[in-house]
């Protein structure tokens, strides 16, 4: 490719780029505003933000993406994951996750999640008889936290946790970014009812061992998360409400010393026998429920076969035939 080519393709993309940018809010002038520094930032890693907008706009399934989150665009320009990151180690982060979710996680499975906005994994039936939905869903808007959600929520579609991570590294990392739960004023009754009715395990702890089975199944050995101090969030509220540090050493994590806890390769479980003979009931029940969340999981990953091949390079999924915003017939939402 010619220098000029270069730079009309580059300019192309630029253009592209502002169109369609409904997460730009407010008066024309604002939007203005927020346009130029969106170029001016630009300007700032102008081969790198070009070679992003590429893989985007080269892409069908992520130029389908960025059709309902445009965000994803510019990401890198915003806080992201860790406070100590720059813009390059954010893009690098963004990248990483979205070769890994082309690569690994089948294509319907991909178009639920991130084009059509959700994968629902299936139900949990409670002690009570209510139930749970199990979902996988992209980041909330204008979100900052990672790239996949998986949420627990009730048959009314009311959010109760959360469970924010992206997978990053050439050697696949887990990144833990979110961990939340119910807020508002009924947010402690409504945990205490949670944790009853699943035979006293916590939200939270299945919300962490779906993520380690989420590990287990792509073969993935290393699952990182962010601790208080270094959550992008903290410095934005003036009270940060989660105790990221205690859940995390709670789980046999330790600190990195760069702002994540490195958590155990395989969660730590008790066994029957640890358990008091009186409360050895509820356990089974506990167990039976959480490895049934956790073959929900594996079930949907498994809905159409992953050959273990090896994984395709990086200028070939940014070269795939672009089709922007098609909206194909949805096969596999619920």
């Amino acid at each position: 490719m010619s220098y000029f080519s270069g730079v009309f393709h580059a300019m192309a993309y630029l253009l592209r780029s502002l169109r369609g940018r409904f997460d730009w809010h407010g008066t024309p002038l604002k939007r203005g505003l927020i346009a130029t520094k969106y170029i001016v930032r630009t300007l700032s890693m102008p081969r790198q933000h070009v070679s992003h907008l590429s893989f985007i706009y080269g892409n069908r399934r992520l130029d389908g993406y960025r059709c309902r989150d445009p965000r994803l665009l510019e990401r890198h320009f915003h806080r992201y994951m860790h406070v100590q990151w720059n813009r390059q180690a954010r893009l690098q982060s963004i990248r990483q996750h979205y070769r890994f979710a082309l690569t690994e996680l089948p294509s319907l499975l991909f178009e639920a999640i991130y084009i059509y906005g959700n994968a629902t994994l299936g139900y949990l039936t409670l002690k009570d008889g209510s139930q749970l939905k199990i979902c996988l869903q992209p980041p909330i808007f204008l979100g900052c936290e990672g790239e996949l959600c998986l949420q627990l929520s009730d048959v009314r579609d009311r959010p109760l946790y959360r469970i924010v991570f992206s997978v990053i590294d050439a050697d696949p990392t887990i990144a833990i970014g979110c961990l939340q739960g119910p807020d508002g004023a009924e947010a402690k009754d409504t945990v205490r009812d949670l944790t009853r009715n699943m035979y006293g395990m916590r939200p939270k702890q299945l919300m962490l061992s779906l993520v380690y089975a989420f590990a287990r199944h792509h073969g993935i050995e290393r699952i990182v998360a962010v601790g208080n101090a270094a959550h992008p969030l903290r410095r934005a509220r003036s009270v940060f409400q989660a105790d990221y540090d205690a859940f995390w050493l709670e789980q046999k994590g330790h600190d990195g010393g760069d702002g994540w806890f490195v958590l155990p390769g395989m969660p730590i479980r008790k066994t029957e026998a640890d358990v008091a003979s009186n409360h050895r009931s509820a356990f089974r029940r506990r167990e039976a429920l959480r490895i049934e969340a956790e073959q929900l999981l594996t079930a949907t990953l498994e809905i159409f076969p992953v050959h273990r091949v090896k994984t395709v390079p990086a200028y070939e999924l940014e070269s795939l035939e672009s089709s922007p915003c098609d909206r194909l017939e949805a096969s596999w939402i619920h």
